[in-house]
């Protein structure tokens, strides 16, 4: 996709055609146009590419150019097909499977605020996993990149390859878990660290639907990992701390778009 994507500071028009093109696998996306309220996002699947069952923490609509697929929506399968028009509300879970090539728009509306805060029994559990953190995280994440590279090959390219190969990249995040495990409740600390990770997301382009690709990943790299120290309680109580964190990161990452192309 090389077209140059105009800018919102002025009105033009163009053919969805302009922007497609098909990966050899996987799946190549490009924003077309974003503001303050609203985002759309060109995604262009090569045949037989699944997307596994995730959320979204903002209302989307899925509308389909060309090709075939099928969208699982909270357990009711819908066929993709050209002139498509599909509505999904927040946090509605759902999956997607291109059965050929299949390029379709994702408008994504207006961030929802973050949660203020979360239950003080999740804070707890999450707090009292930060020793086995400490000691694990980097089994943990190298493991949860094994699994994202493996099922979301697509990602690779945000990645710096020899970081992933020599273990810094996984020993960064194993950081960045432990201190959120840590300050979960310290929001001075927090913001601290989110604004600095969030800077290296812009820079690469760290997409807000990706968010639950990682959170998916992570959760099972843990139960991999820690075992039966991954209890259903432990789980949970995660799922809700990284949903908080996916939040924050998703509102931090618009304003630092926001405050660069203005």
């Amino acid at each position: 996709m090389n077209t140059a994507i105009p800018s919102s500071n002025n009105s033009f028009n163009s053919t969805f055609q302009d922007f497609i093109e098909y990966p050899k696998s996987g799946i190549l996306s490009k924003v077309l146009l974003k503001d303050n309220n609203i985002q759309y996002t060109l995604f262009c699947l090569a045949a037989g590419t699944e997307i596994d069952e995730h959320t979204s923490t903002r209302n989307a609509v899925i509308t389909v150019v060309e090709g075939a697929g099928n969208l699982n929506l909270e357990g009711k399968d819908i066929p993709l097909v050209p002139g498509v028009f599909i509505f999904m509300h927040a946090n509605a879970p759902h999956a997607l499977q291109a059965k050929e090539n299949l390029a379709f728009v994702l408008t994504l509306s207006e961030h929802v605020s973050a949660k203020k805060k979360i239950s003080q029994q999740t804070i707890d559990i999450v707090k009292s996993t930060a020793p086995i953190l400490k000691k694990q995280g980097e089994k943990i994440t190298t493991r949860m990149y094994e699994i994202m590279f493996q099922k979301h090959p697509e990602v690779k390219a945000q990645f710096d390859m020899s970081a992933q190969a020599n273990g810094t990249q996984p020993a960064k995040l194993a950081t960045a878990v432990y201190s959120y495990a840590t300050h979960i409740d310290d929001n001075k600390a927090l913001k601290a660290m989110v604004e600095k990770i969030a800077h290296r997301h812009v820079q690469t382009h760290v997409l807000p639907e990706q968010y639950p690709i990682v959170g998916e990943c992570l959760l099972q790299a843990m139960k991999d990992v820690l075992g039966n120290l991954a209890t259903e309680e432990v789980i949970k109580a995660w799922t809700e701390a990284y949903q908080l964190l996916a939040e924050i990161f998703i509102n931090q990452e618009q304003q630092i778009y926001e405050s660069v192309s203005n």
